[in-house]
């Protein structure tokens, strides 16, 4: 994450540096692997001393406790009152004040919390200790705690690295879910893909019947090989090419790209190495190649490596623009329209993670070299009452090892309360997703040996049922109960 910093303690004020901007091949390009590498050390780099502020709601009656309709049902929005945010069913509360390090819960949440984090393998726990304020009557003051007591809380303090702490390091995927508890559907997702995440844009935008399954199916369409397809299969100008013999393919387009060295290039190391089975990119590059052969076929004989990255450097700066555009489809659609449709398949203000999960926002295109944007920003989720979630976070303190100390607690809740309204303008083309991992039959079997003797077969049926390994966690906490007092109390 990278590269929003804020002077401390200042309300409404964000000041930011300069990114660097990303330049050369794409991530999708044919030497994508080394620019995946090379964008990870960039977001990566120690420039982060802040995040934004969080975001406060425009008026006063949005800080009462109001409640909000909307397809599902009606909403209860978490309180501010007398110093606290407190959640709408009152399980648990935060003190109002920015990146705070005190929370308060009731005695049950605390409980159940734990059972799911030990189940997602974090190595945090939540720790009880004295009573919560009056305001706050029936809550504790928690206090969270390595596993390993001789270890500190975190050893890192970036955002997506103090999330993997917490969850488990289970945020391999993106969970779609519906407005309807549908069983949540995942596909693995990578942050840095931004032709992927660029696919959920564009079906927000251009998919007036958007589905989880239609967004992964954009996704897979981009990186996922069609083993029924040609090799090559594409169209350009008036010559159609569906073949796994390249030299076919050479001698088919030598009307349309009369340059053998540079037909060697594209239909060997890109369409033919980069993308082989790849239709649906193959065609989009076709369809760049008009301008390139404009630009470059007097030119004079260029070697195969030459043209290759001619070929990559064209396509990069053809597929940043489309990205470009489809962002801006989906950035300027109309607001009512892309909430339902984000609500249809559980992202931005409608993502929900479970505990053991996260929030992630990312950006759908890159960034311009002078926006002083984010990369990306993870945030853990260690509680939930209804429709608030409490997270668990960091950032880049561009201090070593001494920002390590500075985690804190950030409360979210639905529409303008949602860790996505919060974010939104720092990311390019901010998108919301839920993150976590799937739940597998090796996992859904581990579950059911852990349930406890004489358990209900409803536990087992739910397990079953789940699609999720938070999900599975919260069962098997569900059953088992009553946590043990050494995990939940001061010594």
């Amino acid at each position: 994450m990278n590269v929003h910093e804020r002077p401390r303690g200042t309300a409404h004020v964000s000041e930011a540096r300069e990114p660097r901007a990303t330049t050369g091949d794409s991530l999708e390009s044919a030497s994508g692997a080394r620019q995946r590498t090379l964008q990870r050390m960039l977001d990566h780099r120690p420039a982060v001393q802040s995040l934004l502020q969080r975001q406060r709601d425009v008026d006063q009656g949005s800080r009462a406790r109001t409640s909000t309709a909307r397809a599902g049902g009606v909403v209860q929005r978490f309180t501010e009152d007398g110093g606290y945010r407190i959640s709408a069913n009152r399980a648990f509360a935060l003190p109002a004040e920015n990146e705070t390090q005190r929370f308060f819960a009731t005695p049950a949440l605390i409980e159940r919390s734990n059972r799911i984090l030990e189940s997602m393998g974090s190595r945090v726990r939540l720790h009880a200790g004295d009573d919560a304020p009056e305001a706050l009557a029936g809550m504790k003051a928690v206090t969270p705690r390595a596993v390993v007591p001789e270890q500190a809380l975190f050893d890192v303090n970036e955002c997506i690295d103090v999330a993997d702490r917490v969850t488990g390091a289970n945020q391999s995927h993106a969970l779609y879910q519906g407005p309807e508890d549908d069983a949540p559907t995942s596909r693995r997702q990578s942050t840095y893909a931004l032709g992927e995440l660029n696919a959920i844009a564009e079906q927000l935008a251009d998919n007036a019947d958007v589905t989880p399954q239609s967004i992964i199916t954009a996704q897979d369409e981009l990186t996922e090989e069609d083993e029924e397809a040609s090799t090559l299969r594409f169209s350009f100008r008036d010559v159609a090419v569906d073949t796994n013999n390249k030299q076919h393919a050479s001698t088919a387009l030598a009307q349309v790209i009369p340059i053998p060295r540079l037909r060697i290039a594209l239909l060997r190391e890109i369409f033919g190495d980069t993308y082989r089975k790849q239709p649906i990119v193959q065609q989009r590059l076709a369809n760049l190649l008009g301008p390139f052969l404009d630009a470059h076929l007097a030119d004079g004989e260029r070697d195969v490596d030459e043209w290759q990255e001619l070929l990559e450097a064209h396509f990069a700066t053809g597929q940043r623009q489309a990205r470009t555009e489809a962002t801006e489809r989906y950035l300027q659609h109309d607001t009512e329209q892309l909430s339902t449709r984000s609500r249809r398949v559980g992202v931005n203000a409608h993502a929900r993670p479970e505990v053991g999960e996260s929030y992630a926002i990312v950006g759908t295109r890159e960034r311009t070299a002078d926006e002083r944007l984010w990369s990306f920003h993870f945030a853990a989720v260690i509680a939930r009452d209804g429709e608030d979630s409490l997270t668990l976070e960091n950032y880049n303190r561009e201090k070593g090892s001494e920002g390590n100390e500075e985690w804190y607690f950030d409360m979210q809740g639905p529409e303008a309360q949602s860790f996505h309204a919060k974010h939104q303008a720092t990311v390019a083309g901010a998108l919301t997703l839920r993150m976590g991992a799937p739940a597998t039959e090796d996992l859904r079997a581990q579950t059911l040996d852990r349930l406890p003797e004489g358990a209900s077969e409803e536990f087992a049926a739910r397990i079953q049922r789940a699609t999720t390994r938070a999900g599975l966690a919260a069962i098997l906490a569900d059953a088992t109960g009553t946590a043990d007092s050494d995990t939940t109390s001061e010594q």
